[in-house]
């Protein structure tokens, strides 16, 4: 074979092996982020922004839990799965709000299992062949943010929390009332994480129990034209009636137990029933009562201005003399 062959023969072998080392643009692979896990996978909840964050099931038993199916109503995760540019690239992943990340290795431990308090806001991982995967969860109804970077390109992802039992329930009653009249619960209904619950408790959610006294409606659990739900304010209000005779009256405000969450030592003592005594009182005996008893003051105070001014008019002590009343 001439030189002049072999040297063109050379050049093709290198030109191949160079073809067959570097890959081409066209083959490089593009970062992604697929996301599963969110209850509702539509274009009005994309995650795209604020408005459109995935909603994610609060963790209410303190439970993280992958589901992969849509319009589920048991996941609390949401699976990120990562395609890097670089084999091996470097991600970087920051949350805000109530959200917090795990890395996968972490979100698939058994002892023990993740909760809560495993997660982060800020985290740090390697691709392998390209490819990484991350969960994160939200403890909160407002929206927060995943961002997930590596290589110069990064991705944005908002998350919001579907809040549906009741944990907390913080309710206030008048310690008296007029005899036969009403008596009213005043309160919140929050989650295990101090949120308002997203979708408000309905009056058959709640079991009311009056004890004591002969009104009507004592042994009967108040109407729902009873009971009123504040959508600004989140304010329940539930009446009842008092007793149409002096004495006491109890009142016990329990969730029911399918809207109650389950206790979890970590997220503290939950109170999903109170017990309240009001006292039926007759008011114009008692305006009479108070009556007295402001005349009564007021006579000894008049008695004490006396003696005050007294000393203020001999010139022995005080220098300003007080009115009566």
């Amino acid at each position: 074979m001439s030189k002049k062959l072999i040297s063109v023969a050379s050049a093709a072998v290198l030109a191949l092996a160079g073809l067959v080392a570097i890959p081409t643009a066209a083959n490089a692979a593009a970062f992604g982020v697929v996301e599963t896990g969110m209850v509702t996978s539509t274009t009005s909840r994309d995650g795209s922004t604020s408005a459109k964050a995935y909603q994610l099931n609060v963790p209410s038993s303190d439970v993280l839990r992958e589901v992969t199916t849509v319009d589920h109503t048991t996941g609390t995760a949401l699976k990120m799965v990562i395609t890097t540019v670089g084999a091996t690239d470097a991600i970087t992943v920051t949350a805000t709000g109530g959200v917090e990340v795990l890395t996968d290795t972490a979100f698939a431990e058994t002892s023990p299992a993740p909760t809560t308090a495993t997660g982060t806001q800020a985290l740090s991982d390697v691709a392998a062949a390209n490819s990484a995967t991350i969960y994160a969860y939200t403890t909160s109804t407002s929206a927060g943010t995943v961002v997930i970077s590596a290589a110069g390109s990064s991705k944005t992802i908002h998350i919001t929390g579907l809040s549906t039992y009741a944990y907390n329930i913080s309710f206030t009653a008048a310690a008296t009332s007029a005899i036969g009249g009403e008596w009213t619960l005043t309160g919140t209904i929050k989650d295990a994480f101090g949120n308002n619950l997203t979708t408000p408790l309905e009056r058959t959610d709640m079991q009311v129990t009056i004890l004591g006294g002969s009104a009507s409606a004592a042994a009967a659990d108040p109407a729902a034209a009873d009971f009123d739900y504040n959508a600004t304010t989140k304010v329940y209000t539930i009446d009842g009636d008092v007793r149409d005779s002096a004495g006491t009256q109890a009142v016990s405000l329990a969730i029911d137990a399918a809207k109650s969450a389950t206790k979890v030592t970590a997220l503290g003592t939950p109170v999903t029933n109170q017990f309240f005594v009001v006292t039926a009182v007759d008011l114009a005996t008692q305006v009479t009562a108070l009556t007295a008893q402001v005349a009564a003051l007021t006579a000894d105070y008049n008695a004490l201005a006396a003696k005050w001014n007294a000393r203020v008019a001999s010139k022995k002590a005080p220098k300003k003399a007080v009115a009566t009343k």
